[in-house]
């Protein structure tokens, strides 16, 4: 089972859409949101979104671990 966490509570932003945002090229959390539709509210919220789009974008970016043939 996959807990699917609210990040941003003034515009009821889910983590796996903030890390979409990531996989579709945003490189923070400000970009993502903008995305999104939306903008920092609080900002209680940006520095985990921030964390979620480096998360997400470093294992985009990571080589793969291919077993040769």
């Amino acid at each position: 089972m996959t807990i699917d966490m609210v990040v941003c509570h003034c515009n009821l932003i889910r983590e796996k859409d903030i890390r979409a945002a990531a996989r579709r090229g945003c490189p923070d959390a400000e970009t993502a949101y903008r995305s999104l539709g939306c903008q920092f509210q609080c900002g209680g919220c940006e520095d985990h979104a921030d964390a979620l789009v480096l998360s997400e974008r470093a294992q985009l970016l990571a080589p793969r671990d291919v077993a040769a043939a």
